[in-house]
């Protein structure tokens, strides 16, 4: 069934046959939504878990290796030693700014990465391909513009969930098609855009970004739970120094193990937005890799003024000969 009346899957002459399961990227109905998600994880992990790997998995650990050796965990707690406490945590002022400034860059480095990711996902579904250096240069050209929109989208989810929670859920629902907004619709606001297409269809588009949401949260407290299990194994059969090591160590096998949610949940976001694109306008894969690439490419339909068949259309330069 469908989730809204434009839809008509039963059209056999659909010429382009985006709806009717023709398309890898644009949908209409969950099912197909679904498919669509899990052939993205098929034709493009390798390249996708590369990006991801390199730029959100390991500035994540390296963040977490520092947080991790600056603190002091050996701490003999008694209800009179509030203030040891505070100042055992406390790394100090230095470190505090390098923590700080630490974050920051993964958080520029992961936007980035993210945008990577997704043009290298729509180049491959159309068909193409983008090695690992176009997809890093797209990703950190437009990384600057992205990173402002992030901090103003965590600002926005932090308030909502310190204010009354309900509005921090709704901002992580609202903004969660940020990526893809900012690579294949570079001249609008990704965190206004992101809004406007999550209600565009709220329900349906609800129930999609759930399930995302789930499969991230489920992921990262499963393996939160074992990596938080296993630091205090080594805290209380090791050495403090060779427990610090033992878990920089854990941390970063629980970072390759979500690795594998993560490129599920950039492909369920990249279908999403796709899906909710083509619900009002004529996109498919190949049109949507243009857009990222810059790249304009005919809409019109055979015979229609503008398209490349017509007898209207422009003939190319002849190219001019000479002999030596």
């Amino acid at each position: 069934m469908s989730d809204d009346p434009y839809w008509n899957t039963g059209q056999s002459d659909e010429p382009s046959g985006r709806f009717s399961g023709g398309d890898p990227l644009v949908t209409d109905t969950y099912e197909g939504w679904w498919h669509a998600s899990m052939d993205v994880v098929q034709r493009s992990w390798r390249t996708v878990g590369l990006i991801l790997l390199i730029g959100v998995v390991l500035p994540r650990w390296i963040l977490n290796a520092f947080n991790n050796t600056v603190r002091t965990r050996d701490i003999e707690v008694s209800g009179t030693d509030w203030g040891t406490i505070v100042r055992e945590v406390n790394p100090g002022v230095a470190a505090g700014i390098i923590g700080a400034v630490l974050t920051l860059a993964a958080l520029y480095v992961s936007g980035s990465a993210a945008l990577a990711a997704v043009r290298t996902a729509a180049a491959e579904a159309a068909g193409g391909f983008l090695a690992l250096g176009e997809a890093f240069s797209f990703g950190f050209k437009r990384g600057g513009k992205f990173f402002l929109w992030l901090l103003l989208a965590w600002l926005t989810i932090a308030a909502g969930l310190v204010l009354c929670i309900l509005p921090g859920l709704w901002a992580i629902f609202a903004l969660s098609l940020m990526a893809p907004a900012a690579v294949f619709e570079a001249r609008r606001s990704p965190y206004a855009r992101s809004i406007q297409l999550t209600h565009s269809a709220f329900w349906p588009a609800l129930g999609r970004i759930v399930i995302v949401v789930l499969v991230a949260v489920a992921a990262n407290l499963i393996i939160g739970l074992v990596g938080l299990l296993l630091a205090g194994v080594w805290h209380a059969v090791f050495a403090s120094w060779l427990a610090n090591v033992l878990i920089i160590l854990t941390e970063a096998v629980m970072a390759l193990l979500l690795l594998v949610p993560m490129i599920w949940i950039f492909a369920a976001s990249l279908c999403t937005y796709a899906w909710l694109r083509g619900r009002t306008e004529s996109v498919s894969a190949t049109s949507l890799s243009a857009e990222a690439a810059g790249v304009a490419i005919p809409t019109a339909e055979p015979g229609e003024p503008g398209h490349p068949g017509r007898p209207d259309w422009p003939e190319p330069p002849e190219q001019s000969s000479f002999t030596t």
